[in-house]
Formats: structure tokens, sequence, C-alpha cells
């Protein structure tokens, strides 16, 4: 771990220590107080790694102030094939849940994000297969020549404020957050990407018992006080003359602002024993010669077989544009996973896994096997 990354590590434990204190103060003073604690450690090895293992460390606190409110810190840990190491707070929020009919429900500080499925399922415990959908972690392609480090669906965690309610039969939510969902943005890292207000809204409805169809939007800036890679040639006037100049702009000239769409579509089934579960991306960003519009799509099975055993497989498809260079056109990438998972215990699962995968820049399919043991315990 670089002295960087500890530095961050370390500004992240002393804020959750900070929190812990101040809640277990409040919490002697309230006898209706609760403390759960859940931590998660996997090690996964690829052949398309040569064996290297990627390890990822997990563990949420949730602590119960009493009257509704709950404050939950949740740091997180990982290191990459090729000995990588990063950390971050998850989630460092307040939570509160009204005891009306209509429960409704806030979640303030660093949140999980409010868009996206699969969100919910990268915890490796939570996660029927060895491998996430990768276009939450794998950057798009540059779409103008300026490469943002943007992501179809991020898997961090923003700084923000959602409310939410929720019926027998339907829920929403919304709200805002500091960061595009199609970017991480660790708030604790130096490097972070740039702050910028987006607004979410979202819902669902759950017509009958285990199916449920839902969507989410969100809108904000993406580019901000961004400078040009490289000297490009852009139709003139496009975004005023203030940044075209006889149709050129000039490498390190102050890019204008611009904007992201994300929407999302989901649905999931569930009956018996079988569960399958989708979702639809479509992000729309503002380029500086047109609108560039990138898709995603992750479809999951799971089948449990038994007490111990369950099989699950995994699709996941993206495309995206790129407008500039010796071949503009439609990049695509996909991915799909085979898995065998057997539960020794309420702790322990072992997973094994046929991988085929390709990339934006590689299109023929690269083919693996994988293992993974996962070691997940709840106190309280």
């Amino acid at each position: 771990m670089t002295i960087q990354a500890f530095r961050r590590a370390a500004a992240g434990g002393a804020s959750a220590c900070l929190v812990l204190a101040c809640v277990a103060d409040a919490r002697a003073q309230d006898p209706t107080g609760r403390v759960t604690v859940e931590a998660v450690a996997s090690a996964s090895v690829s052949s398309a790694d040569d064996g290297d293992p990627f390890l990822m460390f997990d563990q949420t606190s949730t602590l119960g102030v009493g009257r509704g409110w709950d404050v939950v810190v949740r740091p997180w840990a990982r290191r990459m094939p090729g000995g990588d190491w990063a950390a971050e707070m998850y989630q460092l929020q307040v939570r509160y849940t009204s005891a009306t009919r209509i429960p409704v429900r806030l979640d303030a500080g660093i949140i999980s994000s409010p868009i996206g499925l699969s969100t919910l399922e990268l915890r490796p415990d939570v996660n029927p297969t060895i491998g996430a959908p990768f276009y939450y972690f794998v950057p798009l392609p540059a779409f103008d020549g300026n490469f943002d480090r943007v992501t179809l669906m991020s898997g961090g965690y923003p700084l923000g404020a959602i409310v939410s309610a929720s019926g027998s039969h339907w829920d929403v939510r919304g709200g805002v957050t500091d960061a595009t969902p199609t970017r991480a943005r660790s708030v604790f890292s130096r490097s972070k990407g740039p702050e910028a207000a987006q607004f979410v809204v979202g819902g669902g409805i759950t017509p009958a018992a285990g199916l449920r169809f839902g969507g989410a939007i969100a809108a904000g800036r993406y580019r901000v006080d961004a400078l040009s890679q490289r000297t490009m040639v852009i139709p003139d006037g496009s975004y005023g003359t203030e940044y075209a100049t006889n149709g050129i702009l000039a490498k390190g000239a102050l890019l204008p602002d611009a904007s992201a769409d994300v929407y999302s579509l989901e649905g999931e089934y569930a009956i018996g024993y079988t569960r399958i579960s989708g979702e639809l991306l479509v992000d729309r960003f503002e380029t500086m010669i047109s609108p560039a519009a990138s898709h995603g799509l992750n479809l999951l099975g799971v089948q449990t077989l038994s007490p111990r055993w369950f099989v699950a497989g995994r699709v996941v498809h993206a495309s995206t544009p790129v407008l500039v260079g010796a071949t503009t056109g439609r990049r695509v990438a996909k991915s799909a996973e085979a898995t065998l998972g057997y539960r020794l215990n309420r702790t322990i699962t072992f997973r094994g896994a046929y991988q085929g995968s390709t990339s934006f820049s590689r299109p023929t399919w690269q083919h693996a096997i994988a293992f993974s043991t996962v070691w997940s315990q709840r106190w309280w």
C-alpha cells in the first residue's frame, strides 16, 4: 500500500472512530440502542492473472441511537492482482427511519449508490458469481479524444442525501449526490473526480410476490474544469468562439463543462429456488462533437440445488461510441460466467467458475478458470 493510500485509509479510520465515539456516547443515554457488525473477506484467483490473488475486505457497523436514527460505518479495502492496494470509506452516514404508517427513510453522508441494481450485489457474500459486471469498474474509451475515466455505472459510494419511501407494492426515492454515477469518487482520495451536484429519482413496483420492476434517472455534470488533452478539430462555433477558433481547440485549453444523463431499468423475478434479475443502462454524455450514447446490459440467473450447492450464470454486454480517431464507431465489450458454489457452513463459501470476456480494445475472447473463497460473519 502506498503512503498516500495509507494516509487516506487512516483519515477514513479516524473519521469513523470519531463517529463511533459520538454514537457510543449517545447510545449510553438510550437503552434501546443496538449494534450490528458484519465482516466479509474474500480471496479469488484466475488463470487469466496467473493465479495472482484478488483480495477484498469489507466491514459494516450499524449503530442504533434510538428514535429511528442509525449510524452506518463501512471501511473497505482491496488488493488487485499485481499488488496494487487501495482503501476507502464506502459508507459513513446517518440513517433515519420514521415510525409512520408509510415508512420514510433518510440516508445522508457517504451513502450506497441510489441507482443501479448490481450496486447492491457487489459485496462478495451477496454476489452469487465470482466476477461483478465489468462496466462498473472498466472505464469507457474516450469519446472525443479527452479521457474522462467515466464508466457506464460506478461501483463507488457518493456523498449525498436520499429520501425514500415504500409500500407493499411500490417504492420511490429521490435526492442529490456530489458526483455523477458514471464515475467513482472517494471522498478521502486526493485524486478524486470533480465535484458536481447530481439529481436522482427512482422507484419500482412489485405487482406480485417475488416480482419487481424498477428504474431510476440521474442527471448532472461529469466534466468540470477539464483541460483538453490534445489539439482537436471541432465544428466552428460548436461551443462558441470562447472554445473554438477556426475549428481548432488547442491542447491545454479549458473544455466546456458537460453533462451526463443516466437511465436505469431493472427487473427481478424469484420463484421457488430460482432467481433471475436484469439491468439495462443507457448513458448520454455531452461531448465536444456530438452526444455519445453508451449502453449496458447485465443478466443474472441463480439456481439453488440444495442447502449447500448452487449454480449461477451471468452475461454482461456494453457498447460505447468513439467519435474521433482512425477507428471511429462503436466499441463493444462482453463477459460471461458460469459458477458452481458450495456453502461449507454459514460463514464460508467456495466457488469455481468459467469466465470469458472481450474488451473495448480486444474483440477476441479470453477464457479463464477462477476460484474464490468467501468468509462472512455477522455479530449481534
